[in-house]
């Protein structure tokens, strides 16, 4: 997986800077105090060594006017051995199939109807709905704010995110 980044390292950091760590140089500061109101920051300076941490292979590099981060990205075989599914994603999926199982059957239950007959939140409900026409049909099924908001969903768990990707 490829994360690449328009234009080249800010101010004149190198990647062996990044390497080193807790260098907290902010090319953007009207998002990076967006990001710390909403509590989506740890503490500045945190990204490179956790990345480092917890992806050591990482490959860092710059091409033409690019920042570019390769992951390599293990199979999910790999990942889970034996090719049992994680047990988060089962459930993820058997939710979202309970939740279709029920609108096909029921197509006028509403959040809060679903919410009580499957024992989650009504927030969980939207989540798994997010989730499972993304799953289906890609980014097209989804709004601007949708997308912002399913991305949210996986930093700031068991909230509603909407407020926030609206804003």
């Amino acid at each position: 997986m490829e994360i690449r980044h328009p234009g080249r390292l800010y101010g004149n950091l190198t990647i062996d800077d990044l390497r080193q760590g807790n260098v907290s140089q902010r090319c953007n500061p009207l998002i990076a105090d967006l990001f710390r109101r909403i509590q989506m920051t740890e503490a500045w300076g945190r990204g490179m060594p956790l990345i480092l941490k917890h992806a050591p292979d990482a490959a860092f590099r710059e091409v033409g006017n690019l920042f570019i981060v390769s992951f390599e990205r293990p199979s999910f075989l790999e990942q889970e051995g034996e090719g049992e599914p994680a047990a988060q994603e089962t459930t993820q999926n058997t939710t979202q199939e309970k939740i279709l199982a029920l609108l096909t059957a029921e197509p006028t239950l509403t959040r809060k109807m679903l919410a009580e007959r499957l024992g989650i939140t009504e927030d969980g409900v939207k989540c798994h709905r997010l989730q499972g026409r993304f799953a289906k049909a890609g980014r097209g099924a989804l709004a601007d704010y949708e997308l912002l908001e399913l991305l949210l969903t996986y930093g700031v768990p068991r909230t509603d995110t909407k407020p926030i990707a609206t804003v």
